[in-house]
């Protein structure tokens, strides 16, 4: 019992065994859903013997049959991309979405957090690691919830993940190995919230640092304030950077953080009257999809944006529909690979000529 004196939707799903995505639906009477009759005879069992009332209610923001999303902006094509393969698995389910930005707001976060654990929510996915974990992890004991991000924390959640050490490690041996030894990486904020961009930049220097050469670590602080005020952000955080960056002597390779501060960096570049690759090389992470266009050729990491969000909804899916085991955790991790575009090339006076590398795709700029 929930010791407030009045039976749940938690109580129920506790005496029942199943989640409370799955109990709410069954004693809302959704229609539209199909659940074993088994599991429909536990629930209204469990909630018979607990003598529960449902509570007469209109229809919530964060009502039954929905999956709230939880992402930093929309700005990004990252996250838009993310959103909308979600969104595909949800309306092949049956189930709505709600799209909800953090900017990367911790009180905002927990906000959020809090509201989904006294919603009827289907379920949850962070499109980042969130910042809350501790209690992200105790959402996630009262309704299904699944984390798309870095592995280098260990959550007690259901995940999807890449590693990015070692994408930032493969990014940097390309680079090293087209004669670079002195590169900038161009960044937003670096800390312990935005993890994954951190362990992109170890993996960079780890490259570098097999030929001795050097990383220059460029980056700004952007608050949630700024980001929400600034849709362009992450385009102007490289363009600014890299200005300052082309003022290095010997510095050869900008290497932006993802592929939106990429494109500020080429433009940078442009502005200055240089050349792409001919004197900068300049690389990202994420292969969002404008990076593919010709007249961007943006040599990038692929992440599998529209896989792992897939694979994320599906995990929900299972958690919400109770194939999955209720003691499980599932952890699932994609394995990244060079996409080679026209904006990396030899350094200049390095003399080397462009590998090819297996696993990399090397379309060309026209």
């Amino acid at each position: 019992m929930s010791g407030r004196g009045k039976v749940t939707l938690a109580d129920v799903a506790e005496k029942s065994g199943f989640s409370l995505a799955t109990v709410s639906m069954i004693l809302g009477g959704r229609t539209d859903m199909a659940f074993a009759p088994q599991t429909v005879a536990q629930v209204r069992e469990a909630a018979a013997s607990l003598s529960y009332a449902a509570p007469r209610r209109s229809r919530g923001r964060l009502g039954a049959g929905r999956v709230l999303i939880i992402c930093p902006n929309v700005g990004n094509p990252y996250y838009a991309t993310m959103i909308q393969a979600i969104q595909q698995g949800a309306a092949a389910a049956g189930l709505s979405t709600l799209i909800e930005t953090t900017y990367r707001d911790r009180k905002a976060e927990e906000r959020l957090l809090d509201e989904a654990a006294r919603s009827d929510l289907a379920g949850l996915i962070f499109t980042m690691l969130p910042q809350c974990v501790e209690l992200a992890e105790r959402v996630s004991r009262l309704k299904p919830l699944v984390v798309i991000g870095d592995r280098t924390i260990s959550l007690n959640v259901d995940t999807v993940e890449l590693n990015n050490y070692e994408a930032g490690l493969a990014l940097g041996r390309h680079m090293t190995g087209l004669g670079h030894r002195h590169a900038a990486y161009l960044s937003t904020p670096l800390n312990a919230a935005n993890s994954a961009r951190v362990r992109r930049l170890e993996g960079v220097e780890a490259a570098f640092a097999e030929v001795g050469g050097t990383v220059l670590v460029k980056t700004v602080d952007v608050t949630p304030e700024t980001e929400l005020g600034n849709i362009s952000i992450e385009h102007a955080v490289g363009r600014d950077l890299a200005r300052q960056c082309l003022e290095v002597p010997g510095l050869t390779a900008l290497m932006a953080v993802n592929d939106m501060v990429a494109y500020g960096a080429l433009d940078a570049v442009a502005e200055a009257g240089k050349r792409v690759p001919e004197e900068y090389s300049v690389c990202g992470f994420d292969n969002i999809f404008p990076s593919g266009f010709q007249t961007v050729g943006l040599t990038t990491v692929e992440h599998h944006l529209i896989e792992k969000s897939r694979n994320a909804f599906e995990i929900l899916r299972g958690r919400i529909f109770g194939s999955t085991p209720a003691a499980s955790v599932t952890r699932v991790e994609y394995s990244h690979h060079l996409v080679l575009r026209a904006s990396t090339g030899p350094a200049r006076d390095a003399g080397v000529m462009p590998p090819g590398g297996a696993g990399a795709d090397t379309p060309g700029r026209t």
